[in-house]
């Protein structure tokens, strides 16, 4: 399979901004990492100067994200759009919510509307989960009613196979990716993710990856690198190995949000 191409030019092939998901600065708190966004202005070697203009919060950053700060963020930055992305620490308690666990975790998306509410966020997005107790046709279905409950679009993210051979996520092969696409739930589409599913199946669904992106009910697209067995959030650095995915940004959906993924440098003193 071939999964990479190499290209003369190094434009995004995208009119669209590209905008920073705070998961790029992990093990910092939410204040910490935007305030590391705002103060040094986030680029890419590939992507070049990344847009703050909207901000995604997620799980990999520290702390609770309570009401407080929500309504802090949106008074201090009211120029800044921020939205919501999985299972960000709303509780005292910090655990892992994914779309699967609707049933048992009504609670916890009740507050993660309120805190969407309180944001104004234009959508969220959340990623489908574990295999198990049920069908992919059903996390759709609860993406659906999580829908109903925030009042605003809901997205659910897909995943990818795992080293070991088993399908360990729901979403994580190309006939559900398809399933996905033929469902019209809104989505997030993670390209780091389809690598993953590209180098372990050792093909592309070149058509079904254009018509993911191309999709009205797609919310989102992720950007970020890895090397085809593990979600390891690289920035995309280089110029002589673009990802397979690289020409088709130019068909992304013109009302989705593109987010970078990438892990940015963190100032030692921060750490």
């Amino acid at each position: 399979m071939n999964t990479i191409y190499k290209a003369d030019s190094l434009c995004v092939p995208s009119t669209q901004d590209i905008h920073l998901s705070l998961g790029a600065y992990g093990r910092l708190t939410h204040q910490q990492a935007i305030q590391l966004a705002l103060d040094y202005p986030p680029r890419e070697p590939l992507l070049g100067q990344l847009s703050t203009k909207r901000l995604q919060i997620c799980p990999q950053n520290l702390g609770q994200f309570t009401p407080e700060l929500a309504l802090q963020l949106k008074e201090e930055l009211p120029h800044i759009e921020f939205r919501c992305h999985a299972n960000v620490h709303i509780e005292a308690q910090h655990k892992i919510v994914d779309i699967a666990d609707w049933p048992q975790e009504q609670a916890w998306f009740k507050q993660m509307a309120y805190l969407s509410h309180l944001l104004n966020a234009p959508v969220y997005t959340a990623h489908a989960g574990k295999r198990g107790q049920y069908s992919v046709a059903e996390v759709l279905q609860f993406t659906q009613a999580i829908e109903e409950l925030f009042g605003i679009p809901v997205g659910i993210e897909g995943h990818y196979p795992t080293p070991n051979g088993k399908q360990h996520w729901l979403i994580s092969t190309w006939a559900e990716y398809q399933q996905l696409l033929e469902s019209k739930v809104h989505y997030a589409l993670d390209l780091s993710h389809l690598n993953i599913l590209a180098v372990q199946t050792n093909r592309v669904e070149w058509s079904l990856v254009h018509e993911l992106l191309s999709s009205p009910y797609c919310l989102e697209i992720h950007l970020s690198d890895n090397h085809g067995y593990a979600d390891q959030h690289l920035p995309l650095s280089n110029p002589h190995a673009l990802p397979w995915w690289w020409s088709l940004l130019s068909s992304a959906n013109p009302q989705a949000t593109l987010f970078s993924e990438g892990k940015q440098r963190v100032p030692v003193a921060l750490i």
